[in-house]
């Protein structure tokens, strides 16, 4: 017998995760390629138990069964890595075919069951397109290399090199032809729709949240009908949670009463996942806004699902009378975070046993980050190892991300020690928030939220890694962006300084884009730093703060924050600390006119 190091990586990520148009798309993506990693990690650990080095569970047994709703477990990470004993590299090379067969028979498994709710619902789909396409949803690349006596450090080393190369040379089947031109699924537009006959307007439809001229592919109906639609919470709903939560118990229950029935008529959904966090008002949330109820009402021709929008349209109109408060804030924020210098501390393991103790801090610190994020109110989509997808409410999105990269920390402190790593080269989580309006793509925001993180993970050189990085996009305008690590407390003050201050209606908005003003003024003295253009520069400042005044009155802005924004400006650009008021204010907001919207 001989040992081998195996990995078995599973994708594509982009079809299963990135393919996404609704919340329901993303939340569903990442549950399935979770449960495919699930089933294969079970595979391996049934062939050979006590092999696995990621994942690394207590209780294998039971953490790697089938989970048909996503919960508030640790996802399991599309990467597999196990040590196993077998005769020879034929044999390592089985076993990973026989973890990639069972991943795919679990997608095929929740697919059937997809099927089956079709038929119910007496809505055919194109077979032989959903069986072509089924064939091929998933793809593994395997690696397997042996471990010579106390090799395994070289062994590890190497088998990245054999995966990297394994997918750089990966087989490409020819596609099976169709008989018939087929439109494109709306998703990522490269497979074609399996739905057949299925008319505009149609309650199927309406089910699967299917918009005018929009079409799936096989794993585009799965993501919207597989699993138990309350547990994923919609992206408007999170929006939402400020505004509901100040409301009164009896307000919130007419609210309920007046959304409820929107659910018997496939209007809205049910929200009762992240242990019921959400129970002021279970649903989507998406009809609280004006411009979302108001398009349903003019869409809609069926006279008793006018009354029930019209209904629900003047409750919020009273409520919103008796608190004297516009509609809720019509932004939130997907977070986005990852390890950093996770490869160092990986290539430090000296043995399986040590990489096992890496896998299991990880597994650990993935375990608590759902009750992390909701503690702040939102709700964690992907949760494996270092790799952290949410949505946060804007006025907990800060906290929640310093709470998660001090979590992280921690978790992964007292290995690194263990393992000679100095203090800058131990792990830590950088993070990105990605803000935008409900109207916008999904894609639009998941690609923010993308930026975001790359933006905070930066180049080790100028801009190094262990930092928050924010991009807000405006609905109406450009798209800005801050950035700090986070041992820069100065700067974390300052944003939390000026976002209370706008909460409490003590900064106006117009100073953050007086300094914009006059940033752009004195274009031509930002690459002097003689004492004569600071004192110019400084000069504009101190008008432009005394001629502050708090929102809807004539009194000056409090003193401590005019020396706070005189201190940020000597230490950063005057563009950079105009970005840092705006992003402020819309982290304060909790209604659309916070915002200066009224819709």
């Amino acid at each position: 017998m001989q040992r081998f190091l195996i990995t078995l990586s599973l994708g594509p990520v982009q079809s299963l995760i990135g393919a996404a148009r609704r919340t329901r798309d993303l939340w569903c993506g990442s549950w399935l390629l979770s449960e495919a990693a699930r089933a294969a990690a079970h595979a391996l650990h049934k062939q050979k138990k006590d092999c696995l080095i990621f994942p690394c569970l207590d209780n294998p047994n039971e953490d790697l069964q089938p989970q048909n709703n996503p919960g508030d477990a640790a996802n399991i990470v599309n990467i597999l890595r196990a040590e196993v004993e077998v005769c020879d590299a034929a044999a390592a090379g089985a076993l990973c075919e026989q973890a990639k067969a069972a991943a795919i028979s679990r997608l095929k498994e929740l697919g059937e069951e997809v099927r089956e709710e079709l038929k119910k619902m007496k809505r055919p789909v194109r077979d032989d397109v959903w069986q072509a396409q089924i064939d091929d949803i998933l793809e593994g690349f395997a690696a397997w290399v042996p471990v010579a006596t106390e090799g395994y450090i070289q062994a590890n080393k190497q088998l990245g090199g054999v995966l990297a190369a394994r997918k750089a040379t990966r087989d490409f089947r020819a596609c099976k032809p169709l008989t018939e031109r087929l439109r494109k699924s709306s998703l990522d537009g490269a497979l074609e729709t399996v739905l057949k006959g299925w008319p505009e307007g149609d309650r199927a439809r309406r089910k699967l949240r299917l918009s005018s001229g929009e079409q799936l592919d096989a794993l585009g109906v799965i993501k919207r009908l597989a699993g138990n639609s309350e547990q994923f919470t919609a992206y408007s709903r999170i929006a939402a949670d400020a505004w509901i939560e100040q409301l009164t118990c009896e307000q919130q229950q007419r609210l309920c009463e007046k959304y409820n029935p929107l659910v018997g008529l496939d209007l809205a959904t049910r929200v009762s996942g992240n242990k019921g966090i959400y129970d002021a008002l279970p649903y989507d949330a998406q009809m609280l806004y004006e411009f979302r109820l108001d398009k349903e009402l003019a869409q809609t021709k069926a006279d008793a699902e006018i009354e029930v929008l019209k209904e629900l349209k003047d409750c919020i109109k009273q409520i919103s009378q008796e608190n004297k408060v516009g509609p809720p804030v019509p932004y939130a924020a997907i977070l986005k975070a990852d390890g950093d210098r996770m490869g160092v501390l990986f290539s430090r393991a000296t043995s399986a046993e040590q990489s096992r103790k890496i896998s299991r801090t990880l597994h650990e610190f993935a375990s608590k980050v759902r009750q992390i994020v909701r503690c702040h109110r939102g709700h964690a989509i992907y949760a494996g190892g270092d790799d952290v997808l949410a949505l946060v409410p804007l006025e907990q999105a800060l906290d929640c991300s310093r709470k998660l990269a001090e979590s992280f920390k921690d978790a992964l402190n007292e290995i690194a020690e263990d393992m000679g790593l100095v203090e800058n080269e131990r792990p830590t989580l950088s993070v990105g928030l990605g803000i935008g309006h409900l109207m916008e793509p999904l894609g639009s925001l998941r690609a923010r939220a993308d930026r975001a993180e790359h933006h905070a993970k930066g180049d080790d050189k100028d801009t190094p890694r262990n930092a928050l990085a924010i991009a807000l996009g405006i609905r109406s305008g450009a798209e800005l962006s801050w950035r700090t690590r986070w041992d820069d407390k100065d700067a974390f003050d300052a944003l939390a300084e000026f976002t209370n201050a706008y909460r409490n209606g003590l900064l106006p908005t117009r100073v953050a884009y007086d300094l914009r003003g006059i940033d752009q003024r004195f274009a031509w003295l930002r690459n002097d730093n003689s004492e004569t253009a600071h004192g110019m520069r400084s000069a504009e400042i101190d008008r432009m703060r005394e001629r502050a005044r708090i929102e809807g009155g004539d009194k000056s802005i409090p003193n401590k924050l005019k020396a706070l924004i005189q201190a940020r400006a000597k230490k950063q650009s005057l563009k950079v600390l105009a970005d840092t008021l705006i992003i402020a204010r819309w982290l304060s907001a909790r209604t659309a006119g916070d915002l200066g919207e009224h819709t």
